[in-house]
């Protein structure tokens, strides 16, 4: 009996697609709530319920239902009740909770700006969570604006809101405000005791506002005592068994993104030490949720994920020693881990070089590792999947770089065509699976390559390897590409007359940078791009810090170093058909980089361009954006890219 042909990928199958967007681990091992989040297409809206699994394995339950959102369980610690967020009944996400065994959720906040992620206390009376607190300035006032911290990619202005603690008696009651003042307070933890809560502090500074460290206070709100001093960004606090230390992240240096682990003295009478290397990072992904460190039952290791090269890995590191084994290492990227440590268990989602979302469990070691649920089983079936590897490429320096290459399914003949598509950062790397680009398998599935490289600048690779782009933006990355392109070419696998080029943040840079540089590509996609650096560093909510550490230096003191890396710069010389998309709430690259670009090419006049603005949109509004607006998103591109790279290309109208 002959097979039915593969089905074809398309924008719209996003809106299908299901993601596991969070789990939790019960304490003693033995369930796994988890957080399966949909679209409802008629309503252009999310819809998100929460789930339940034997961590053994088994048949799922359903445990909340509707249209609401329901997400971050926290189960109790006798592991009998799950906290969560839900904004059933309209307005803010308010705290709740319910039984295992059954029964309604109850509802235990009404906060006007709703409640943030829940702790229990470890006798289970209580919760603490962040929440926000709105200043009583009236509405349409002036803004008075008095520090360089005063915006955010996907809140706006944050300057008339502090985040603050609260604590609330988990059989209900009023919530208690615990923490007052003018700095933002999150990520709550309780002591195994019960008698301290850590929590991550921001400064009040007009420079250093986007600092944070770790405090500690006993939950009346007395006793506050300040942990750590020298970590630029100290987060997610979590004790060891005994009480004496606390394990969080922080970057090493002001403007790095490449966090690392660090164990500090609960009462701040030593300086915090760094326990993993220079050479290794904590792994972060747009669609994963990053969970504090996890200390083991006997205190001696922490379970944590670790970027490593193109993949990530649950890694156990000895606090002590500092020395790194592996629990979970193979192709796969983890995204997110809970753990049981009384019991000796994890539970862990990871994502496939096609698939993103799966969830599975293990012993703490690695071992009996299992897949518990692919939500997308069904979904995924019939489809005209990639032909998917990690390659190695040559590059111009000749370095080696790892690429995560698509090609179309028992592709034969001729060479096709390719889209180069660069990741952000630049200090990330490449993220497996639907749904972070859906045009990838739109495009392989309608016969062409995509090729996603972890360049010169990378994450995962260590230090050298990510600092040697710092001060070299576009300079030393571009070239790998090229060469990348080039050995594909020479091979047969690619049409080298077909080539195009995408990307967004830093990615969005560099199809920036890539026209003003080269002929090589026959269209560009710039998403949310930087487009020039000396008004990203006044313009953007992390510029002012971020830059100088990218380009070594301050705008006032590298002037020609920003003017000479940004692509405004060299506009002037592009030729190749541009696509520019941004959303009109980006605080990140604020549009107005992507209007500086559009303008520069528009007068140049040399190549069609073509400048899509998304109303409401943020950052990151192609993963976690309006449905519709994805969809759009991505029927854009591949448009674009189709359009300007077909084999016999119509003439240009006006």
């Amino acid at each position: 009996m002959r097979q039915p042909p593969a089905r074809r990928f398309e924008p719209d199958d996003l809106l299908s697609f299901k993601l596991v967007s969070e789990m939790v681990l019960s304490h003693d091992g033995r369930f796994i709530v988890y957080v399966v989040e949909e679209i409802d297409a008629g309503a252009d809206a999310y819809v998100s319920n929460l789930w339940l699994i034997a961590a053994s394995g088994g048949a799922p339950r359903q445990i909340t239902f509707g249209s609401d959102t329901n997400e971050s369980p926290r189960f109790s610690p006798d592991s009998s009740r799950i906290a969560f967020l839900s904004d059933r009944g309209g307005g803010p996400a308010q705290l709740h909770v319910m039984r295992l065994d059954g029964g309604e959720a109850r509802r235990l906040t009404d906060l006007e700006s709703g409640a943030g992620l829940p702790a229990w206390s470890p006798d289970g009376a209580a919760l603490v969570f962040s929440a926000e607190v709105a200043s009583d300035a009236p509405p349409g006032a002036p803004r008075v604006v008095t520090r360089a911290l005063y915006k955010s990619d996907g809140k706006g202005f944050v300057l008339d809101r502090r985040t603050h603690l609260f604590i609330v008696p988990a059989e209900g009651g009023e919530a208690r405000q615990i923490t007052r003042g003018d700095a933002n307070e999150s990520d709550p933890a309780w002591s195994p005791d019960g008698r301290l809560i850590a929590f991550s502090r921001t400064r009040t500074g007009s420079r250093d506002a986007h600092w944070s460290d770790l405090w500690v206070m006993a939950p009346s709100g007395e006793g506050l005592r300040q942990v750590t001093r020298s970590c630029p960004l100290a987060t997610m606090p979590s004790w060891s068994p005994d009480g004496r230390a606390l394990a969080f992240y922080s970057p090493r240096e002001e403007g790095a993104s490449r966090q690392h682990v660090w164990v500090a003295d609960a009462r701040g009478e030593a300086d915090p030490r760094m326990i993993t290397s220079e050479d290794t990072e904590v792994a972060s992904f747009p669609l994963g949720k990053l969970m504090p460190p996890a200390w083991s039952a006997d205190g001696r290791e922490l379970a944590v994920v670790l970027a490593t090269e193109s993949t990530s890995e649950v890694a156990l590191i000895s606090v002590e020693q500092r020395t790194l084994r592996k629990a979970i290492s193979d192709d796969r990227q983890i995204t997110q881990i809970s753990a049981a440590p009384s019991a000796g268990a994890i539970a862990f989602l990871w994502s496939t070089m096609r698939l993103c979302g799966l969830l599975g469990s293990a012993r703490w070691d690695g071992s009996e590792s299992r897949l518990l649920v692919n939500v997308n089983e069904a979904w995924g079936e019939g489809r005209a999947w990639p032909d998917v590897s990690l390659r190695e490429f040559r590059s111009a320096s000749g370095m080696e770089n790892a690429g995560l290459l698509m090609l179309p399914p028992g592709r034969e003949g001729e060479p096709v065509p390719l889209l180069v598509n660069v990741h952000g950062g630049p200090h990330a790397y490449v993220e497996f699976g639907f749904t972070y680009r859906p045009y990838w398998y739109v495009l392989v599935s309608r016969g062409w390559a995509v090729l996603s490289l972890n360049p010169v600048g990378s994450g995962g690779y260590g230090k050298e390897f990510a600092d040697r782009l710092r001060g070299r933006w576009g300079e030393r990355d571009l070239p790998e590409h090229l060469a990348a392109i080039d050995e594909l070419v020479a091979e047969g696998t690619v049409d080298g007359d077909r080539v195009a080029i995408a990307g967004k943040s830093y990615g969005g840079f560099m199809a920036a940078w890539a026209i003003g540089k080269t002929k090589r590509f026959r269209a560009s996609v710039s998403s949310a791009p930087v487009a020039n650096l000396e008004s990203h560093y006044g313009t953007s909510d992390t510029g002012y810090y971020v830059d100088p550490h990218d380009m070594r230096g301050e705008p006032f003191d590298r002037r020609e170093r920003y003017r000479k890396l940004s692509p405004v710069s060299w506009a002037g010389e592009a030729t190749t058909p541009t696509l520019i998309l941004c959303g009109e709430e980006d605080h990140r690259c604020p549009i107005g980089h992507s209007e500086e670009l559009f303008a520069a090419l528009v007068r140049s006049g040399k190549a069609p361009v073509e400048f899509i603005r998304f109303p409401g949109g943020d950052h990151h509004l192609a993963e976690h954006g309006k449905p519709s607006h994805r969809v759009f998103y991505n029927r854009r591109l591949i448009a674009w890219v189709e359009r300007y790279c077909a084999k016999e290309r119509a003439p240009e109208t006006t």
